[in-house]
């Protein structure tokens, strides 16, 4: 290799290397998680019953917190259960929920939703509506 070739790697590589340190992690954490704004964040870890049921108690969890913001109560009810007969599980499930309001009807909406790579819990960040209409007012 000539003088000219081992310059041109050299500066290549250093490249290289300063815009991989520069770079954050593709599934680095969301900003939303710790700071949520006017919204609030939840997650729920793996489920019994796939993303699907993950996703529902995940948005659930967001939902009662963010009722407990503006004074309203939500009762949830969630009954699973599991039967092993000649080694194959069967599960049965049931939930519930209800609420009630002191104030006006308070509309949210799921703005994100973002799974951690490595404990594959999933994570929503549920907002006041009228920021979802504002958002895409503005857009």
């Amino acid at each position: 290799m000539n003088y000219f070739h081992r310059i041109i790697f050299a500066a290549l590589l250093t490249s290289l290397v300063s815009a991989c340190a520069t770079q954050s992690p593709v599934n680095s954490k969301p900003a939303w998680i710790d700071n949520p704004g006017n919204g609030v964040s939840a997650s729920a870890g793996i489920h019994v019953r796939g993303r699907a049921a993950q996703e529902e108690l995940a948005t659930l969890r967001a939902r009662e917190e963010f009722a407990k913001r503006f004074g309203v109560s939500i009762n949830a009810i969630q009954s699973m259960d599991t039967t092993v007969t000649n080694g194959r599980a069967y599960t049965v499930g049931a939930d519930s929920a209800n609420e009630n309001t002191q104030q006006n009807d308070i509309k949210a909406a799921v703005k994100a939703k973002w799974i951690d790579p490595d404990s594959d819990e999933l994570w929503v960040w549920l907002v006041p509506a009228y920021e979802l209409d504002s958002h895409t007012q503005n857009h």
